[in-house]
């Protein structure tokens, strides 16, 4: 009898799941975007602007309960889950962090157990560690699964990518203008040009990063420059992937797809999830080892007043450096006695710098060691040739032009080097930061006019496709010389490892170049009409480190009036974009011709 009233209630249980999940989840779903927005909204009040006591309180007690709002949230979707094994194994990092939450309560309630990693009563440690990420982390969950509008606007790729980076400046020129974040405060066009060069992995700066703003302020650089480096796009697509189970899953796949198609050169979408997975694992473990290296480094010498200062410009420079941004906290980027004192944290810092402008595929392809298994197990398997391609043009770029610096600059900037050793690691590290981060360990402007136009090349030529650098892409340029090559030797086909590269490659790798080289024109033309004061290749060099998204600077950029700075800010957009996307997003792309006129000839050159 008592089997029978349990198995009954079961049933009804079941069924009343099956009823009610779909209502329950959608409206839980609505309370819970409700809520993350007004919670991030009340803890980007308290740590922009100087607030009362009472606001921090009512701040405290908003935070809180939305914790609570989000357990009681995680336990009722299980419940009204129908298999709950595997709603806890797919929500299991967020199980973690809730025990965790109940945990640290009960212990500090009941039993007078103060867990310092979860202290509710330090508001301002709590919230800097953990729950903003937390809610920043839980807006973006309910944002993806909330809307529906990507997939019935139809964008492209290229113009989800230029509305990605569009919404990540927006939203940082929004926050450094906030009080908290300078120390003196920020204008409208200061703030959007740090911004667009943070998001954009840049480096050009108008203001100084280390004392003109505030540790909140740099927190936000340091993030912009995260997730700029990364690509916006790869983030969100990460968040659709794993954490969207919706009945629209197929149409954001086909999305993901083209996405990644469109960056890495990637057809299958098992291997697009793959690739992104990697992307993620890559990032993290580079950057994290970079920071443990310049952690334990910095630490030994005394440099900082503590260990979390020690830690934070170790995070803050491993970041900018992997991400190929040429950010640092020191006034005088790199040029400080703790950098060119020390060959230690400039080798680490050269070593980040060269694997984000390589980029993930050939990470991947390079150091991957089920890859590398396979490629001792069959003799017969090499590199791929964009991997075999990228490395070798990289390494004749940085030998060529490292030569080519010590040479010129040796009586110039290199002159206050006390040794020929130190010479030739400054030599070797501003040629691996010129070509796209930006670090510079020497004065550029002691450079003479021929070591400014050897930067301005290797800047334009830039980094690996698919990397955190920019320019028009070592890749490009490997296949313009192929090109130039083969026309002069009255070669038809264009040959690499025994293949041919066909000819699609070589008019996109001309139309790249001719673009690039059209923006860089015009954006220098319209700063020598409005900044007159300045020599042409000062112009030019400012601006063709924007567009190249190098950052290296002769300190022009600072005194431009706004308009330069707003050529210099579409200058890094479009460059971190890219030229090709931007025409793809723009122009509506017409289908190919089934009719072909007759050839027509004239003279050319």
């Amino acid at each position: 009898m008592i089997n029978r009233k349990l198995r009954s209630t079961s049933q009804k249980l079941k069924l009343h799941i099956v009823k009610y999940q779909d209502g329950v989840t959608s409206g839980l779903r609505i309370a819970s975007l409700l809520i993350s927005i007004f919670t991030i909204v009340c803890i980007i009040w308290y740590h922009g602007f100087f607030i009362s006591p009472a606001v921090k309180h009512f701040i405290s007690i908003v935070v809180h309960i939305s914790l609570i709002f989000y357990t009681l949230k995680y336990f009722i979707l299980y419940l009204y889950s129908i298999d709950k094994r595997k709603y806890i194994k797919s929500t299991l990092g967020e199980l973690i962090i809730i025990l965790l939450l109940i945990g640290n309560w009960i212990g500090l309630s009941f039993f007078g157990v103060d867990f310092k990693w979860f202290n509710y009563n330090n508001f301002e440690d709590f919230y800097l560690l953990f729950i903003q990420f937390y809610f920043l982390v839980m807006i973006v969950i309910d944002i993806s699964k909330a809307s529906t509008l990507l997939t019935h606007i139809h964008l492209s790729p290229p113009a989800i990518m230029m509305i990605s980076f569009f919404v990540l400046i927006s939203i940082g020129t929004t926050l450094l203008m906030l009080p908290r974040m300078t120390t003196n405060g920020i204008s409208l066009v200061d703030a959007m040009f740090t911004a667009t060069s943070a998001s954009c992995v840049t480096g050009l700066t108008v203001m100084s990063t280390g004392s003109s703003f505030t540790f909140k302020g740099q927190v936000v650089i340091m993030l912009l420059i995260q997730f700029g480096g990364l690509s916006i796009l790869s983030f969100a697509t990460f968040f659709t992937i794993f954490l969207t189970r919706t009945s629209k899953g197929l149409r954001y796949q086909h999305l993901v797809k083209d996405l990644l198609r469109d960056l890495f050169s990637t057809d299958h979408l098992s291997d697009s999830f793959k690739l992104l997975r990697e992307i993620f694992m890559a990032t993290i473990i580079i950057e994290f080892s970079g920071v443990l290296l310049l952690f334990m480094y910095w630490k030994t010498t005394g440099l900082f007043a503590n260990d979390s200062q020690t830690f934070f410009y170790s995070l803050f420079h491993s970041i900018s450096a992997f991400n190929n941004a040429g950010f640092s906290l020191w006034d005088d980027n790199l040029m400080d006695s703790a950098i060119t004192a020390s060959y230690f944290p400039q080798a680490v810092i050269m070593i980040l710098v060269f694997l984000g402008g390589i980029g993930f595929v050939t990470i991947r392809d390079f150091f991957n060691p089920y890859v590398i298994k396979e490629r001792k197990k069959y003799t017969w398997k090499r590199l791929q040739s964009g991997s075999s391609i990228i490395l070798r043009t990289t390494f004749t770029l940085i030998v060529v032009m490292g030569i080519l610096l010590f040479c010129l600059e040796y009586n110039h900037s290199l002159a206050n080097k006390t040794s020929i050793y130190d010479k030739i690691m400054t030599a070797i590290f501003q040629t691996v930061s010129g070509r796209t981060a930006g670090f510079n360990m020497v004065d550029v402007n002691q450079f003479t006019v021929p070591t400014l136009l050897i930067f301005m090349l290797i800047m334009f030529i830039g980094a690996a496709p698919g990397s955190t650098g920019g320019g028009i892409k070592v890749t490009t340029f490997y296949v313009l010389i192929k090109s130039t090559l083969a026309t002069a030797r009255g070669q038809k086909n264009i040959e690499f490892q025994k293949r041919t590269i066909p000819f699609e490659l070589v008019d996109k790798a001309y139309s790249i170049t001719l673009m690039s080289l059209i923006i860089i024109f015009v954006s220098t033309f319209i700063l020598a009409i409005v900044e007159p004061s300045f020599d042409l290749v000062n112009l030019l060099f400012e601006s063709a480190s924007a567009f190249t998204t190098c950052g290296l600077s002769i300190g022009a950029s600072a005194q431009f009036g706004d308009i330069g700075k707003l050529v210099l800010i579409i200058n890094m957009y479009i460059g971190r974009i890219g030229t090709l996307t931007i025409a793809f997003a723009l122009a509506k792309r017409s289908g190919e011709s089934k009719h072909q006129y007759p050839d027509t000839y004239f003279m050319i050159g």
